[in-house]
């Protein structure tokens, strides 16, 4: 069974394989490479190329032209982190900086007998915090520069020092806006 099954697709193969040989085909190719082309149209010379002046380099700014512009610019960022904006030390960690901001919620914000307006921070532990303007929160030395306890909008605006991709910190003013609404 296997063999005649095997000679039945070496037939089917051959009888394949001797279509591929058309003598006309062949002697049809070849007579139209030896007739060659058909045309007798002039082929015009390609123009001639002026000769090569070389030229200084003038550089005015004095760059290096083997710099890119956006390398010159992240250098430039990099150099102005060194001397930008960096966290003060303010002593012992505070309660709320051991948590990140985005995990802290306001629940609510009260005014003292003095006037003094205080946020109620719920921390992911479920403890309850009260924090006012210049308490540390967050963990980016993050610090509450604002307390807003009006009709509309009760939140609480804490300036973070976010460090940046040269190894330098970015001041960045984020919002904590009351939960619930109220």
């Amino acid at each position: 069974m296997k063999r005649s099954l095997s000679i039945l697709m070496m037939l089917a193969g051959m009888a394949l394989l001797s279509g591929c040989s058309d003598n006309d085909n062949l002697r049809h190719l070849q007579a139209f490479v030896a007739d060659g082309p058909k045309s007798n149209t002039h082929i015009t010379p390609l123009p001639k190329t002026p000769a090569y002046a070389p030229k200084a380099y003038e550089n005015p700014i004095n760059r290096d032209p083997f710099t890119s512009f956006s390398e010159l610019l992240l250098r430039k960022e990099a150099a102005a982190a060194s001397s930008g904006p960096r966290p003060a030390s303010h002593g012992p960690v505070q309660p709320l900086e051991k948590y990140a901001l985005s995990s802290l919620s306001v629940t609510g914000i009260v005014r003292d007998n003095q006037g003094k307006l205080w946020a109620v921070v719920l921390a992911p532990d479920k403890k309850i915090y009260r924090a006012t303007i210049g308490s540390y929160i967050g963990t980016h030395n993050g610090r509450i520069v604002r307390i807003d306890d009006g009709m509309t909008k009760r939140s609480v605006t804490v300036e973070q020092y976010m460090p940046n991709a040269f190894g330098g910190f970015q001041k960045e003013q984020t919002v904590l806006h009351m939960q619930n609404g109220n």
